[in-house]
């Protein structure tokens, strides 16, 4: 009985995190409230706290949903494999990215923090989780772009520092496109040619 108990939480946990996500993609963050996202749950409010403190808890509990994956995908830029550093830093931008467009989760919860969100006061703490994530981003992309250099593959003008920032940079302003205006990029049929206008004046020359 304590079995099917924890297994039937676990299952109203993940229906209200469900209703929060297409919740706050279908009418905003802010526009949002904890009885709209139980009525959607089929739910009470009191159910909702037992999961979740706030509204906040929960909106961060629903991006931890993506977050593991990619964090996996960036952890492979910690480990050399049988590519050049740059070809491994692009292929694992491009899986993230095409994720982006593949999967409804990922592009209903990042079209909620790129376009349905307010960083009001409400959400600080999410705030700082995604400024969190931004740093990890950029770190273990300035970590391949050193080797790449080590490896005599990145342009000498260009430090492994700035060549991430401006990768995080490009990689941000494509999703925000491609999720603000749908259909005006395809990520999986342009986005080799896109990364090159980058990659392109990354790489050593000569």
């Amino acid at each position: 009985m304590a079995r099917r108990s924890k297994a039937e939480a676990e299952q109203t946990r993940a229906a209200i995190l469900d209703a929060a996500e297409h919740q706050f993609f279908d009418n905003g963050v802010s526009c949002t409230t904890l009885s709209h996202i139980a009525s959607r749950a089929g739910v009470t409010r009191g159910a909702i706290y037992w999961h979740f403190a706030n509204k906040t808890d929960l909106f961060n509990a629903m991006l931890e949903r993506i977050h593991l994956p990619f964090r996996q995908m960036l952890g492979e830029l910690e480990q050399a494999n049988e590519q050049s550093a740059l070809a491994q830093i692009k292929d694992v931008m491009k899986r993230a990215m095409v994720l982006v467009e593949e999967d409804p989760q990922y592009y209903r919860v990042l079209t909620i923090v790129f376009h349905r969100c307010e960083y009001i006061e409400e959400l600080n703490p999410v705030v700082v989780q995604q400024d969190q994530l931004n740093q990890e981003v950029v770190e273990n992309l300035t970590m391949a772009f050193t080797r790449a250099a080590d490896n005599g593959e990145l342009n000498e003008a260009i430090t492994p520092q700035d060549a991430a920032i401006a990768l995080n940079a490009l990689v941000g302003g494509l999703l925000s496109q491609f999720l603000q205006h749908p259909g005006f990029i395809s990520l999986s049929k342009q986005l080799d040619t896109l990364l090159d206008t980058l990659f392109i004046g990354l790489a050593k020359q000569g």
